[in-house]
């Protein structure tokens, strides 16, 4: 395991593509952590704070900031599309073929790399809550709501691991990059015309619960673990906190731990089967 680790680390130290997309996603992370603290947008001539309103309170916090920094995926994903691309525009997959790495160990390589880049970005999410909940929060409680940092994880690793699928299926970082939007896109779509088709001009009435199928393919489904923080207005009524405790969406976190392992045997697949 190192020596995979070595072998990767030269490969993205070295990089100057992804130097600069690791730059941009620390330069996102450090911008949000010093401004979402003074962030008083006003809203129909009144100023919302949103620290008394407890977005930064234990245990909200877990969920409002993993939400946040989980819109920064894309950012890790073209890392990892990028890594991995350029494996085959330089050669590099071949070349260490020749050298004596296996196609089991160079695919060994990849998760590894999955994997950092994940723990890293799952310590960043736990570092700016601990911080701004230690600085903000009424009262400092850990554990309460930690599970969302569970669920962050899962849904970084399920996304940048279909992003390597992409790149081995497609092997050029434009194309990877562009069905990654367009496969976006297109379960959004499918999700619209899913309510159209089931709700028609009679759509459900409010708090009326009901699950969109749709939302169990992978990117939507990938969205739906933490889904948007919740708020409840006779909450702020009553103790002006608009931000309340949540849990994290166990079926879709079931649902991208099957994604991850069906786009882990995919990627193997492509790997061992196709030629250098």
């Amino acid at each position: 395991m190192k020596r995979l680790f070595s072998i990767e680390w030269n490969k993205v130290f070295y990089n100057k593509g992804t130097r600069i997309f690791i730059i941009i996603y620390f330069i996102m992370i450090i911008l949000m952590g010093i401004t979402l603290p003074n962030f008083k947008p006003t809203i129909s001539g009144m100023e919302v704070d949103f620290i008394k309103l407890g977005a930064l309170d234990f245990p909200a916090i877990w969920h409002n900031i993993a939400w946040l920094i989980g819109f920064g995926k894309f950012f890790l994903a073209i890392i990892v599309i990028n890594n991995i691309t350029n494996e085959y525009s330089f050669g590099t997959f071949k070349q260490n073929t020749i050298d004596g790495l296996t196609k089991t160990e160079f695919f060994g390589s990849k998760i590894i790399l999955n994997l950092i880049i994940t723990l890293f970005s799952s310590f960043v999410v736990a570092a700016l809550v601990l911080g701004l909940g230690a600085s903000f929060s009424e009262k400092f409680d850990l554990v309460n709501g930690i599970e969302f940092l569970a669920g962050y994880f899962v849904e970084i690793f399920a996304y940048i691991v279909f992003a390597m699928f992409l790149s081995f299926l497609l092997r050029k970082s434009a194309f990877a990059i562009l069905s990654l939007i367009v496969l976006s896109i297109g379960e959004s779509i499918l999700k619209g015309v899913e309510f159209f088709v089931r709700f028609g001009k009679t759509p459900p009435k409010p708090g009326e619960e009901f699950t969109f199928f749709t939302n169990f393919l992978p990117l939507n489904s990938n969205s739906e673990i933490l889904d948007s923080p919740s708020m409840d207005i006779q909450s702020l009524m009553s103790g002006g906190k608009l931000f309340t405790p949540d849990h994290i969406q166990w079926e879709f976190f079931g649902t991208n731990v099957f994604y991850i392992f069906l786009f882990l045997g995919l990627t193997l697949f492509i790997i061992k089967k196709r030629d250098l």
